[in-house]
């Protein structure tokens, strides 16, 4: 619990001070597997794209559906650049917010980015949605991967060379104490070194459904607020915001479904999708 305590008040300093995480160590010269090798060892993910758009993930090959998620990416992209954050946290207020879709078409999105690599882990071990979300089946889940039951290279799927996932097949007990332990700061530290992900995003449990996401919050650089039209009060905003930003930092908050008119990105002005 000391070892914990200590870890946690670093993280919180780092934050405090800087408002960074403490910088990813460089490989040593000559080291016998690189992130390229490492990367290229994960097994494939089979993806179906029709399987995908039934669940409402569009933004697997781009194109105007897809518009959205690319906006959302780039302004991603561009916070983490300039702040120098490498963990995001994907939380909502309460359920059915959109929130695991949401992380979805945003990981697709950010794997069409060539350049830079994303690794997104199902982090909400209550009622763990992502893998149905994506279609795919799992022997295992991240709380095997936390307790060192199995390795995340054996757990993880890739799709192509630079997205990955770390996937759930089941809901597991006590999974906040397991979020909070020492062993959740172990093998994410662990991770960074093999893969030196550009960024790593948490699908999370509901903010006011447990207390799950408040434990884990403070090993994150940032969070991005899911909010549901019509369903969720300014007051709701309002507080969820004040509660995450005792923990971490608020990357903002988006509207999730919102009905628009088709075309409202970029069709109106000319643009479109080849």
């Amino acid at each position: 619990m000391e070892r914990l305590q200590i870890a946690l008040e670093k993280a919180r300093a780092n934050r405090q001070g800087s408002g960074v995480r403490a910088a990813r160590p460089a490989a040593a010269s000559g080291a016998p597997h690189s992130k390229e090798a490492a990367w290229e060892a994960l097994t494939a993910l089979d993806v179906d794209e029709q399987a995908l758009a039934r669940n409402r993930v569009l933004a697997v090959s781009g194109g105007p559906e897809a518009a959205p998620y690319d906006l959302l990416r780039t302004r991603v992209m561009q916070q983490i650049r300039e702040q120098g954050w490498r963990r995001v946290a994907v939380v909502s207020p309460n359920a059915s917010a959109g929130k695991t879709t949401t992380a979805a078409n945003l990981s697709f999105a950010l794997g069409r980015q060539d350049d830079f690599s994303t690794i997104t882990l199902d982090f909400d071990l209550r009622r763990p949605a992502l893998g149905h979300v994506l279609g795919q089946a799992s022997a295992h889940n991240m709380a095997d991967v936390i307790r060192g039951q199995v390795e995340f290279a054996d757990h993880a799927r890739r799709l192509g060379s630079n997205l990955a996932f770390g996937l759930n097949n089941r809901a597991v007990t006590q999974s906040s104490e397991l979020l909070q332990s020492r062993q959740t700061i172990e093998v994410l530290e662990q991770i960074e070194e093999a893969y030196a992900p550009d960024l790593m995003l948490f699908d999370m449990p509901p903010l006011h459904g447990a207390d799950d996401s408040f434990g884990f919050l403070h090993q994150v650089d940032a969070a991005l607020i899911i909010v549901e039209a019509e369903k969720t009060s300014i007051a709701q905003i309002d507080v969820v915001e004040r509660q995450v930003a005792e923990s971490t930092n608020v990357m903002g908050v988006v509207l999730n479904k919102c009905n628009y008119a088709r075309g409202v990105y970029g069709a109106n002005y000319g643009y479109g999708y080849y």
